[in-house]
């Protein structure tokens, strides 16, 4: 643990840097952060997001996505718990018309997909294990999970990732197969 004055001897950030700390804060600086292309598990192009932070101890990542108007989004399988403000836009799913101002909560292990409506969904997203595709059966398509690794490498990529500590050494999600 950092005493006080090791902790005021840290060098602060330029106004226009994201960045983390060795103590665990993190400072992101959201209207300079680029859009990262985000693949929703074989819907069409187009959404986008913003990698805001990654626990990798809980498995769990926070982002803003953009989806276009007018997106047919694929059947996707939540492998842990997603919550969702809707921050624009609307769209239909199993769960009736969602729009702006609505919170969703999604359980973990659940399969769903959704039609997006004219206007670009932006919404703020806490997901725990990630995304996959899903299998006939209904059970989740393990051959391509979008989880902390994957999020955290196209952001790194799309030079988007400044703000967030990099995976501990051996780091491995519990739905990864080998």
């Amino acid at each position: 643990m950092q005493t006080i004055e090791e902790r005021l001897k840290v060098q602060p950030l330029a106004n226009d840097k994201s960045g983390y700390f060795p103590d665990g804060a993190h400072v992101v600086r959201i209207k300079d952060l680029p859009w990262t292309p985000f693949n929703l598990v074989g819907s069409e192009k187009g959404t986008v997001f913003k990698l805001m932070s990654v626990n990798w101890q809980h498995d769990m990542f926070t982002m803003f996505m953009n989806v276009p108007g007018g997106l047919k989004v694929e059947p996707h399988y939540h492998l842990g718990e997603a919550q969702g403000y809707i921050m624009t836009g609307d769209f239909e799913y199993e769960y009736g018309h969602i729009f702006a101002e609505n919170l969703i909560g999604e359980g973990a292990e659940t399969a769903h997909s959704a039609i997006i409506g004219k206007e670009d969904v932006l919404q703020f997203s806490i997901i725990f294990g990630g995304l996959a595709g899903v299998l006939p059966d209904g059970g989740p398509d393990l051959s391509a999970i979008v989880g902390c690794q994957a999020v955290y490498d196209m952001a790194k990529a799309n030079n988007a990732a400044d703000h967030i500590a990099p995976p501990p050494p051996g780091w491995k999600s519990r739905w990864q197969r080998d």
